[in-house]
């Protein structure tokens, strides 16, 4: 159950370990020669642990990360700003000069950096990329000035991240790779316009994507990426492919109606293989709050299989869905998810894989599309099933000594019943009584987990 794992414990097996951050490092390490003198520690133990828990500064440090680029963006500002002061003034040979000199200080700059190698401090190597990066875009958009080139500015941007990337690996620069990918998305989100060709569209987005290979989760790496990278991946991932979605769509023009509800199963698609995402042993031992890819598209399926149990919300799903099914992308997706899913066989990620295949349920449903309000009672009805043994399931492991989560399990329940009662045709004393009951079965099992957990703590 790897989206409830909540961190690393072996009991009999083999330890593993975690990398600390730099500030419990720093506790620890200031509190073992005090350990060692009281007797709690012996010299060899204090001696292994200073190894293991040594500060590394080629670590990135956040505080030094962000001074160092803000230093670098404002340096930047700076000399346009006194340049575009006396523009008016330079020839054409000066403005060129003007705009390409940055780039080339900024270039030896980053040369005598790689020169260091890796005694040069992590936020030196940030520095002298987001320098690099800036000068870069400052270039491209005074030479698009002098010689009055034109052009949009999604272009622009297109040209400045591309051209920024190999920053990323040259410099292993952090702050340009969350540069890359937020333009990324906000590229991918300006072009989903209709007409346009495929190779200027949101649909290269997985193709941009790949330019970051290496820092997508379960790919091996010497160091541990920052939680705040893994965040900012996912979310532009999850942009992207939404972006992606949505033009596929829109360029099918023989669908006047349901395409709203075509491309939100197409985003739940991409949810689920977001969600299924590879990973290693290590990847998937990891806490949950270092899985931003589990945690967002587990959010996303788990609203979206609530809102299926409404039966006008399934029907309308329904009609998306069998639009969907005749893109060619919505078979990608398809593709790509059935791939996901057998790693993930392989891996034993039975909670991603229950919580993902709810994706699934409305091609159970799409053969009785057509037979009144027959599909759209069946999807409800099995989505209101998954939910319940999703459910059901998160409490028992708790009760057998297994991995579980009971009471987001007692949440989810909550909610479908209350999704349930609300979508009857009760009155409103039976709907208003049943809340009540669920709330104070809600507050009492609480209760009862808490006594459970301490109760067991103290056993």
């Amino acid at each position: 159950m790897d989206i409830t794992n909540n961190g690393p414990v072996s009991f009999g097996g083999p330890a593993q370990f975690y990398p600390m951050n730099n500030s419990r490092q720093r506790w620890l390490l200031e509190q073992l020669p005090q350990w060692e003198r009281e007797g709690l520690l012996t010299a060899d133990a204090a001696r292994t642990l200073h190894e293991r828990h040594s500060s590394d500064t080629s670590q990135l440090g956040l505080a030094q990360v962000v001074i160092g680029s803000l230093g670098a963006m404002l340096i930047g500002a700076g000399l346009i700003a006194v340049i575009g002061y006396n523009w008016d003034d330079f020839s054409r040979p000066v403005r060129l000069l003007f705009a390409f000199l940055p780039l080339l200080l900024a270039q030896a700059f980053g040369f005598r950096v790689l020169q260091r190698g890796d005694s040069c401090a992590a936020w030196v190597r940030e520095t002298a990329a987001v320098l690099q990066a800036s000068s870069a875009g400052a270039s491209i958009a005074l030479v698009s000035q002098i010689y009055n080139l034109g052009g949009e500015w999604p272009d622009f941007l297109f040209w400045w991240f591309l051209l920024s990337l190999p920053l990323t690996w040259v410099l292993r620069s952090h702050a340009v790779a969350i540069f890359y990918l937020v333009t990324t998305a906000i590229w991918s989100v300006n072009q989903i316009v209709p007409g346009r060709p495929w190779q200027d569209s949101p649909l290269i987005y997985p193709v941009l994507l790949l330019g970051l290979l290496p820092y997508w989760p379960g790919w091996p790496r010497k160091e541990a990426l920052s939680i705040s990278l893994r965040w900012v991946m996912t979310i532009s991932a999850l942009i992207g492919l939404a972006s992606a979605a949505v033009f596929a769509n829109e360029q099918a023009v023989d669908y006047p109606r349901y395409h709203s509800e075509a491309f939100l199963w197409l985003w739940t698609l991409s949810a689920a293989a977001i969600a299924l995402f590879p990973l290693n042993q290590a990847g998937i031992d990891e806490a949950s709050r270092r899985k931003p890819q589990v945690v967002l598209g587990a959010l996303w399926l788990l609203g979206y299989g609530v809102a299926t149990t409404f039966r006008d919300v399934s029907n309308n799903i329904l009609k998306g869905t069998s639009h969907a099914l005749e893109l060619p992308w919505c078979w990608g997706l398809l593709a790509v998810l059935a791939g996901f899913a057998l790693h993930a066989c392989t891996r034993r990620r039975w909670a991603v894989l229950a919580i993902a295949s709810l994706a699934l349920l409305p091609l159970i449903a799409v053969p009785v599309v057509g037979q009144g309000e027959t599909g759209s009672s069946l999807l409800s009805w099995l989505a209101t099933l998954h939910l319940s043994v999703i459910g059901l399931t998160l409490i028992l492991l708790d009760f057998i000594g297994k991995r579980g989560a009971s009471r987001l399990g007692t949440l989810l329940l909550s909610v479908l019943i209350i999704a349930r009662m609300a979508d009857s045709h009760f009155s409103l004393l039976a709907k208003g009584l049943a809340f009540i009951a669920v709330g104070v079965a809600f507050l009492a099992f609480n209760f009862f987990m808490s006594r459970h957990q301490h109760h067991a703590a103290q056993t």
